[in-house]
């Protein structure tokens, strides 16, 4: 019982720690004739950004590893959970590159377009990394398991003992 309670605990810690909100300072539009759109321009130059989100993953990982304790037997999965946290980076790094790299010529509709592309990718990587952290957490290679997860979004992570772990998220 307390080591599910400490799974709980831990795997809502890790959600909160994953949230990836990046704050965009936007500078007031300025002003444009009339009849065009005002144009979105940042207050800030954006950093290389992939140098530092890698480190940033990589020192996550090596904190969850430690938190979590996680045994040999173990291994396999949370391999797998850390590939699927620097794949989410590298995604949300490019997500965000390409957001930098255009933000100075979008108009307020681009700009909530491309904002929403860096919101999906995000779900996407949620989505992707629930039945990786489901294995690591719940998974047992002597039997089959089920996990079912209802919050914001509901989850079904099947966990076979002798196949690859599936996801699905329910809505």
């Amino acid at each position: 019982m307390h080591q599910a309670l400490r799974l709980t605990a831990l795997s809502a810690s890790l959600f909160a720690s994953l949230a990836v909100a990046d704050a965009y300072a936007q500078s007031p539009a300025a002003q444009s004739p009339a009849g065009t759109a005002p144009r979105a321009t940042s207050a800030r130059p954006e950093p290389d950004r992939r140098i530092s989100e890698v480190n940033a993953v990589e020192q996550r990982i090596t904190a969850l590893r430690a938190k979590l304790q996680i045994t040999t037997a173990q291994e396999p999965q949370w391999n797998q959970f850390a590939q699927v946290m620097r794949d989410n980076a590298r995604r949300m790094d490019d997500t965000f590159q390409a957001r930098a790299q255009g933000i100075a010529a979008m108009n307020a509709e681009a700009n909530m377009a491309s904002y929403a592309q860096v919101a999906t990718s995000h779900a996407q990587g949620m989505q992707n990394l629930v039945p990786a952290f489901h294995a690591v957490a719940f998974g047992d290679r002597s039997e089959d398991r089920a996990v079912v997860h209802i919050g914001g979004s509901a989850n079904v992570t099947l966990l076979p003992h002798n196949a690859p772990v599936r996801g699905v998220d329910t809505g």
